[in-house]
C-alpha cells in the first residue's frame, strides 16, 4: 500500500514538472507582413519554443523548418494532425490563436505559411 502511495506521488510530481516545463518555454508571435502568407523565425530552438499564430477556420498551415514540430494546438486546445510529407502540414477547424511547440538542435529556422 505504501509503495502505491509513493508511486502516485512520484507520478504527480512528474506530471507537474512537465506542465511547468511547457509553461516555461519562450514564446514568439508569428507575424505575417502585409500582403504575405508567410512569417519566419531564426534563432535558438534547443530548449524549445512556442509560436503563437492567429489563423482562420479551414486554413492550411505549412511549416518548413530544420527543427522539429512537437505539436500544433488550435484555439480550443485540440491537437491538430500532421498531414505533411517533407514539411509539416495542418488543417485548421476553428479560428483564433493556434500554438505551435517546436524544438531544434541549437540555431534553427522556421517558415510558417497559412493558405
Amino acid at each position: 500500500m505504501k509503495s502505491k502511495v509513493i508511486a502516485k506521488a512520484g507520478l504527480v510530481g512528474v506530471i507537474m514538472s512537465l506542465s511547468l516545463t511547457a509553461q516555461a518555454l519562450p514564446t514568439s508571435q508569428v507575424v505575417f507582413a502585409k500582403g504575405s502568407y508567410c512569417g519566419s523565425y531564426t534563432g535558438d530552438l534547443s530548449k524549445g519554443r512556442v509560436f503563437k499564430v492567429s489563423l482562420g477556420a479551414n486554413q492550411e498551415l505549412v511549416i518548413n523548418t530544420d527543427g522539429h514540430v512537437q505539436s500544433v494546438k488550435d484555439s480550443k486546445g485540440r491537437r491538430l494532425a500532421d498531414h505533411g510529407d517533407s514539411d509539416y502540414r495542418y488543417y485548421t477547424h476553428s479560428k483564433g490563436e493556434h500554438r505551435i511547440t517546436m524544438v531544434g538542435s541549437g540555431f534553427s529556422s522556421a517558415e510558417f505559411c497559412a493558405y
